[in-house]
């Protein structure tokens, strides 16, 4: 972090000081002797700052004592939440997801968001199951947060176990059970897309039982095409599943429309962008079942296609609220011009 960069956060909300402070250099060394700097700062709030970046430092190098000793040094409230997210959020990143959850349960405002960077860090080579890694999630947080954190290591432990792979077995999926189910849906279709092209091809994979095979991916490829926007009023009451990162998808009202949901998501996830990326998803805008219904046009509204805007038109007469109101929302920020992930 730059000196100015750690001047501007810890400075924030204090007020303005009656003169300006003389700065000594940002601490250097181990986490250990950034540490001890820390408290010749002549300012309290630069010294929290500080103390902050040392517990940073000391999670890049695995020191768990020094980011404990420079975390209690801060005062409660806040800033010591802050210093927890920081040290989880790069322990997670560093794959030491268990130590990287024991800060995320200790910090307090920035818990949620703490999570999905130690969840997302879970090493593809774990070896613990989804459901051993959800009650780790339950040991180690108590009380709302760990029900997050499990839901979080749950999505990422069925992606590590599909995604990327190179290998997509049905018959693994299908055997999940309770809160695994859409997880699994979730993963396996990422990966049955990926290898077989399309839609059609995964559904065929899944109703006969066969297994896909093709390239593996290196690691850092991943990745895909995800979103995050809020839900209109109507969809919050509906079952989520976690996708990738942060993002969510609806949970079907049966397992073949959850498969369904989950492909239509995985569409999204691998497709290549194009003038026409947002076609694909037309076929379903008119689909019976409202949770499929509200995946495609939410899909819809976010890609490039020659006939967007005018079906989006037609889509604001929809009998639907929901569907009605992204299309209102689609026409009325043109969203299928925005960044694409």
């Amino acid at each position: 972090m730059s000196r100015g960069a750690w001047v501007c956060l810890v400075l924030v909300g204090c007020g303005a000081p009656v003169a300006p402070p003389t700065l000594s250099p940002l601490p250097s060394g181990s986490p250990t002797q950034i540490l001890a700097a820390c408290s010749r700062e002549a300012y309290p709030e630069l010294a929290i700052g500080c103390r902050v970046e040392a517990a940073a430092q000391a999670a890049d190098a695995g020191d768990l004592a020094t980011i404990a000793a420079a975390c209690d040094a801060v005062p409660e409230g806040r800033w010591r939440h802050e210093c927890h997210f920081r040290a989880g959020e790069q322990l997670g990143k560093a794959g030491q997801t268990d130590d990287a959850l024991a800060q995320c349960g200790q910090a307090g405002e920035f818990g949620r968001f703490c999570l999905t960077h130690a969840g997302w860090g879970l090493p593809p080579e774990d070896g613990r199951t989804p459901e051993e890694l959800a009650q780790l999630a339950v040991r180690q947080i108590p009380g709302e947060l760990g029900g997050a954190a499990a839901q979080v290591l749950r999505a990422r432990a069925w992606y590590n176990r599909f995604v990327g792979t190179g290998t997509c077995d049905p018959a693994i999926a299908r055997a999940a059970t309770g809160d695994d189910v859409a997880p699994a849906h979730t993963a396996w279709a990422i990966e049955a897309v990926r290898l077989s092209g399309g839609f059609d091809a995964a559904k065929a994979s899944w109703a006969e039982g066969t297994m896909l095979q093709g390239v593996v991916l290196p690691v850092r490829d991943r990745v895909g095409r995800y979103d995050t926007f809020p839900d209109f009023p109507g969809e919050e009451s509906l079952p989520h599943v976690l996708t990738f990162a942060d993002a969510s998808r609806f949970v079907g009202e049966t397992p073949e429309e959850d498969v369904d949901i989950a492909l239509i998501e995985a569409l999204y996830f691998n497709l290549e962008a194009g003038p026409e990326a947002g076609a694909v998803f037309t076929r379903w805008l008119d689909d019976p079942r409202a949770r499929v219904r509200y995946t495609a046009v939410r899909r819809f509204r976010s890609l490039p296609s020659s006939t967007v805007q005018d079906r989006l038109l037609v889509l604001t007469h929809d009998p639907d609220a929901i569907v009605r109101a992204h299309a209102v929302d689609g026409l009325k920020y043109k969203t299928w011009l925005g960044r694409q992930h």
